[in-house]
């Protein structure tokens, strides 16, 4: 009896693997490996289809960005470094930054040198607010290609962004070495020498702005700045004052006071007012607002404002350093080059 179950057993076995062999082998020849042939069209299709892509993604075409992705989902396309990169894009276009980091990684995996790659991957980080992991992944992507003009200036701006104006500098006149007439580089390198105290440099980028751009809102912003810094003539700074929702808060800040001495209160208050209740807000501003709420007859909203800086001056506020690098964030957000558009 025992024996001739083993038997049974070992004639069941045998038959078993003898299925699974000729399934196998059935399985291979239905699906031979591609030939050298097959796997070079394939790539030239990898290559053409991605074109498409990435134009899409760049002019904010995503149905049709989507309709391509659908043409390289068979798996002869899954293995290359391309086709984790365009995943990547994919994904960092509909907002999905783990997806994207985790197809961009894989992507940079297979091909270290991919600088698209590590492009996107140091913007999604901007996006997340890690400007020093941005930093750190645009420093490896200036490596790869040192003579972008865009990467040096994205990396010009992280450093900006961290307070590593120096470094920030170094960053944003490479960019301008190879692409001389690039304003928005200059713009950054402006505000630079702003918080450097470099009025004479700064001043000499923004004339070099508006010879080429005479229009250029921003540039005329910064310049009434460094006029009212350097030369305290509150009309001759509001004189060229041109858009007051492209002004950054130190900006503001600046405009504010010269509103408030050339006797706009009104105008004042409603440009300080964001910077009085923020909670970097110093004991000077807090002050000067206080004061514009009482040239404007507004006794009650000053008390108001009062007893709120006494109950903030009372805790000790830990976030305002937070929350100064989120503003400095969104700023930077705003400044970036970006290579795609995303789907809002």
């Amino acid at each position: 009896m025992k024996d001739s179950l083993l038997k049974t057993i070992s004639l069941f076995s045998k038959i078993t693997f003898a299925w699974l062999i000729l399934s196998v082998s059935v399985y291979a020849q239905e699906n031979p490996p591609p030939t050298e042939s097959e796997t070079f069209q394939s790539k030239i299709d990898l290559e053409k289809t991605g074109r498409n892509i990435i134009n899409a993604l760049r002019y904010g075409k995503f149905g049709v960005a989507d309709f391509e992705w659908k043409k390289i989902q068979a798996d002869i396309y899954k293995e290359e470094a391309e086709y984790s990169y365009l995943a990547g894009a994919i994904h960092y276009s509909r907002l999905e930054w783990p997806e994207a980091k985790e197809a961009l990684a894989k992507a940079l995996a297979k091909e270290p040198n991919q600088e698209a790659a590590s492009f996107l991957l140091g913007m999604i980080y901007a996006q997340e607010d890690n400007w020093k992991e941005a930093k750190d992944t645009w420093l490896e992507t200036n490596q790869i290609s040192p003579y972008n003009p865009f990467y040096h200036y994205n990396l010009g701006v992280a450093y900006y962004i961290l307070g590593e104006y120096g470094q920030a500098i170094t960053s944003l006149s490479k960019s301008l070495e190879y692409k001389p007439n690039y304003s928005e580089a200059k713009t950054i390198l402006v505000k630079t020498y702003l918080e450097l105290g470099n009025y004479t440099e700064a001043k000499k980028e923004i004339e070099s702005i508006l010879e080429t751009d005479p229009k250029n809102p921003m540039a005329s912003n910064l310049l009434g700045r460094v006029v009212y810094l350097t030369e305290k003539d509150p009309k001759k700074a509001l004189a060229l004052l041109k858009d007051e929702r492209v002004l950054g808060w130190r900006e503001k800040k600046t405009y504010a006071r010269c509103y408030f001495e050339v006797r706009k209160w009104r105008n004042a208050e409603s440009l300080f007012r964001s910077i009085a209740f923020s909670p970097f807000a110093d004991d000077y501003d807090q002050s000067f607002y206080l004061n514009l709420l009482l040239n404007l007859g507004l006794e009650e909203k000053a008390n108001e404002f009062f007893h709120f800086i006494q109950k903030k001056n009372k805790n000790d506020s830990t976030i305002a350093e937070a929350y100064r690098m989120l503003l400095a964030s969104r700023e930077g957000k705003t400044l970036l080059y970006h290579y795609f558009k995303v789907r809002y």
